[in-house]
């Protein structure tokens, strides 16, 4: 089920009115069937299997807290169990043909193995770190979950089970213990954050998609033009932020309808004048759970240099396979770890002072960087990747694809954007206020469907999925 589909403009509503409706002691219960109803449109085989995931973690999470000896090899052995299931559902197949493509060209054997090619389950990326934070967070000395529904509607709860942001048990639980009032402001917050996710996805991220698209077939079939090139490149950019970007507020402002909080996961990151700054502002709970769980167990910046840029370096090229089971991911995270490495080594030796010449030339430079990774990201191979490359250093090969014919409407985007994003910082926003005597559920229900409808009428004739749900 789509955040922009008739089917959840049916179930949205419908659960909301529901939801505040039944006793507060049952909307827990209520927010577990929704979930399960959410994701069953997608998979019911799945959805069992993420429910023996959730009974699986919720009696790790007491048996490691009731240890009192081998604490580390539970822990150790919990995640391996975790980290296994994702391996077989979207890395097995992948080790497998990379191993038998590495035999054959090294040794001229002639693998051929015969893979699972099972169908990868939407969220599971997303469901195995949120298991892990928590065992990690109850070895360190948080206290487990007792309660198993409200272990099970954090790691079922519909409006992020899908696509995230990632989120923290611990910043998850006040809203458990204030569902017994309905929050106006949040509501209202709710209804804003749907309302813009929409715009974002619907009228801008799926417009972009068909020039990306085109361009990226183009550089598959070994020709596109320099200038299709980085119009690709830009609109995908802009699709990628304004796609991902739209699912979180969507998602966010869903949680909210129901009292709900969820952290955001994007921060103005095209403003970003450094690439630390970026990933600061960049999918903020993947950043940051890789921070917390992989970069400073490994040491963080205590260690010597040349280890924290193995360190950096590492932790990037697990961030790059995260988003997918391919070589090209792994090179994209591989990229990002080395320019996170050389940064660190440059400012530990080097501090420019902090004037506006300086942040320009590091948004330049970061902008750069960011676009050119991102070749490593979208394209679908080396080859393609190689050809976009050779194009944009200005090699590109043919001309006048429909691609060149978003370069207008791109720019008119990024423009559109960058104002909008210096007005807000400004504070130039209007104060719009509503009467608090018309936010009730139902009629904030009606609301957001109203929204959906205009935004689906506004939206082109074939509309994209996601493009995180993927991963």
């Amino acid at each position: 089920m789509l955040f922009n589909s008739l089917q959840y403009l049916v179930f949205l509503p419908v659960t909301w009115a529901l939801f505040w409706t039944v006793p507060a002691s049952r909307r827990v219960d209520l927010m577990l069937v929704a979930s399960y109803v959410f994701y069953a449109t997608w998979s019911i085989p799945y959805a069992a299997m993420i429910f023996g995931l959730v009974v699986m973690n919720y009696v790790f999470g007491l048996v490691l807290s009731g240890a009192r000896e081998k604490r580390r090899m539970l822990l150790a052995s919990f995640i391996v169990v975790d980290v296994a299931v994702l391996c077989v559902f979207k890395y097995l197949d992948f080790g497998v043909r990379s191993f038998a493509a590495a035999s054959n060209t090294l040794f001229g054997t002639l693998l051929d193995p015969p893979l699972l090619q099972l169908v990868l389950p939407l969220g599971i990326s997303f469901f195995t770190f949120e298991f892990i934070h928590y065992l990690v967070d109850i070895y360190r000395g948080d206290v487990a979950v007792h309660s198993f529904s409200k272990f099970h509607v954090f790691s079922a709860f519909f409006p992020t089970q899908i696509a995230g942001p990632i989120k923290r048990f611990q910043q998850f639980v006040p809203s458990l213990n204030s569902l017994d009032r309905f929050d106006t402001q949040l509501a209202r917050d709710g209804l804003w954050l749907i309302g813009r996710g929409l715009v974002k996805k619907v009228l801008l991220g799926d417009r972009l998609a068909p020039w990306v698209g085109d361009g990226i077939s183009a550089a598959a079939d070994g020709a596109i033009g320099t200038t299709d090139a980085w119009v690709t490149i830009l609109a995908f950019a802009l699709q990628v932020y304004f796609d991902f970007s739209g699912y979180t507020d969507i998602a966010r402002g869903s949680a909210a309808l129901f009292g709900f909080r969820i952290p955001i996961n994007f921060d103005m990151p095209y403003l970003a004048t450094s690439l630390t700054d970026f990933w600061r502002r960049w999918h903020i709970s993947l950043s940051s759970w890789l921070r917390d769980y992989v970069y400073i167990p490994l040491g963080g910046s205590r260690r010597p240099t040349g280890i924290v840029m193995l360190n950096l370096l590492f932790t990037m090229v697990i961030a790059g396979l995260w988003h997918g089971a391919a070589w090209h991911f792994a090179a994209f995270g591989a990229m990002w770890g080395v320019g996170l490495a050389l940064q660190y080594f440059f400012r530990k030796r080097i501090s420019p002072p902090q004037t506006w010449p300086v942040a320009v030339a590091g948004w330049l430079f970061t902008m750069l960087f960011y676009l050119l990774s991102l070749v490593f990201f979208r394209t679908p191979d080396f080859h393609a990747a190689g050809v976009m490359f050779q194009a944009m250093a200005g090699n590109g090969v043919g001309s006048g694809t429909q691609t060149a014919r978003g370069t207008v409407f791109v720019i008119g985007i990024a423009v559109a954007l960058l104002a909008s994003w210096q007005v807000s910082r400004l504070g130039w926003w209007p104060h719009v206020r509503m009467p608090t005597g018309l936010l009730r559920p139902a009629l904030l229900g009606a609301a957001a469907s109203v929204g959906v409808v205009i935004a689906s009428v506004a939206a082109p004739a074939a509309s994209e999925a996601f493009f995180y749900f993927q991963f």
